[in-house]
């Protein structure tokens, strides 16, 4: 799996990403909002990236996590999650980290649209969602940005680090994707 955008590689995980992925999934600030808690070993780094690095597409009923790399020298900054529904493939839910020393310089924003434009035109999907913490300003704003529509909020629904977190659910349609590409190129053009 390869996808490309003005900066960044979307790629299956390898070896070599280990030290830096190790890294990022240990800064506080990243695995805040996240499933997973510091300390994060190598030996966890390394079981993950033996299970991601020969997924190719996404399957029905499990994650599938994209490695996003810099473009011009292959640096691990972070990895982007798909988990297609078991009770509908054309449903998908997305997920997202970028290490510390990348944040606010757009990634993610990069990342998650080329990942939309493969899940909605590639596999034809009718419907993307994500979820995040109330807190996480920086990761609602930015589905937002990308035109995800705000569908619900549940109070202290899931549990991370120990604490009952509360959090937003978002959600977009295939047809609204592709209103919003329409309306961008349109203002470019």
């Amino acid at each position: 799996m390869l996808m490309q955008t003005p900066r960044l590689l979307i790629r299956n995980f390898k070896d070599a990403d280990l030290v830096s992925f190790v890294a990022y999934r240990n800064e506080p600030e990243v695995a805040k909002y996240q499933g997973w808690k510091p300390p994060y070993t190598e030996e966890m780094g390394l079981k993950f990236i033996h299970q991601m690095k020969d997924m190719n597409a996404p399957k029905q009923g499990s994650w599938i996590q994209f490695a996003l790399a810099l473009k011009k020298t292959d640096e691990l900054i972070g990895d982007l999650g798909v988990f297609i529904k078991q009770t509908d493939i054309r449903q998908a839910t997305i997920g997202f980290s970028i290490a510390k020393g990348q944040w606010r310089k757009g990634f993610a924003t990069e990342a998650i649209s080329q990942i939309l434009d493969y899940l909605y035109v590639d596999l034809d999907l009718h419907r993307v969602v994500a979820d995040c913490d109330e807190e996480n300003v920086a990761s609602y704003r930015t589905m937002e940005k990308l035109g995800f529509r705000r569908e619900a909020h549940f109070i202290e629904s899931f549990l991370v680090n120990d604490v009952y977190r509360s959090e937003y659910h978002y959600g977009m349609l295939q047809r609204e994707w592709r209103e919003k590409q329409q309306g961008d190129t349109a203002r470019l053009g």
